[in-house]
C-alpha cells in the first residue's frame, strides 16, 4: 500500500476487516480498502506533528489518532473528516490510543508519563492515571473494559482499574 511519504508508525484493521488505517510521520492518516489495497477518500490531515497511533472504534465508524502535537483526534471513516478534537490535555507526544470495547471511552498514553481517559462522544476528560515513571508507549483495554493495561519505557507493564484509576498490579518486563 503506497501513499505515505514518511515512516509509517502504526497500522490497524477495522472490526469488519474491510478497512486498514495507517498513520505516519508525514502527519497524515490513510484509510485503505483491505481487499483491493486502494486508498479510500483523501488523506486525513489535521495533526501538526507526527501521528504515532491509530485505532478503530468497535463499530468501525470512527478512528482515533494520537500525535506528536500532543493532541488526540477522532475521525469519521465515512466522511474522512475530524468529528472530535483536537483533544488537549497531554503535555507531550501522544504515543498510543485505544477505544474501550463498548466504544464509549478512549484511552491515551503519552511521553508526559500519564494515561488519560476521554469520553468518546464529547471528548471530555474522565480520568488521569498517574504513576508511570517514563513515557507511556502502549495502552489497551481488557476485553470486558474493566481494566486498562499500559506499557512504559521504564520496563514495566501496569494494570489499572478503568473506573477508579487505581493501579493494582505491576509487572516488570523480562
Amino acid at each position: 500500500l503506497v501513499g505515505h511519504t514518511a515512516d509509517v508508525n502504526q497500522v490497524t484493521v477495522s472490526p469488519n476487516r474491510g478497512l486498514v488505517a495507517s498513520c505516519s510521520d508525514d502527519r497524515s492518516i490513510r484509510l485503505w480498502d483491505a481487499e483491493t489495497g486502494h486508498v479510500m477518500g483523501t488523506p486525513l490531515d489535521g495533526h501538526t506533528g507526527w501521528v504515532w497511533s491509530v485505532a478503530f472504534s468497535p463499530d468501525g465508524r470512527h478512528i482515533v489518532t494520537g500525535s506528536g502535537d500532543k493532541t488526540i483526534r477522532v475521525w469519521s471513516t465515512e466522511t474522512f473528516t475530524t468529528v472530535l478534537g483536537p483533544l488537549h490535555g497531554h503535555t507531550a507526544y501522544v504515543y498510543s490510543v485505544a477505544y474501550s470495547p463498548d466504544g464509549s471511552r478512549i484511552v491515551s498514553g503519552s511521553a508526559d508519563e500519564t494515561i488519560r481517559v476521554w469520553d468518546a462522544r464529547t471528548g471530555d476528560p474522565i480520568l488521569t492515571l498517574s504513576g508511570q515513571t517514563d513515557c507511556v508507549y502502549s495502552v489497551s483495554y481488557s476485553p470486558d473494559g474493566s481494566r486498562i493495561v499500559s506499557g512504559c519505557n521504564d520496563g514495566k507493564i501496569r494494570i489499572w482499574d478503568a473506573l477508579t484509576a487505581s493501579g493494582n498490579s505491576e509487572t516488570s518486563c523480562l
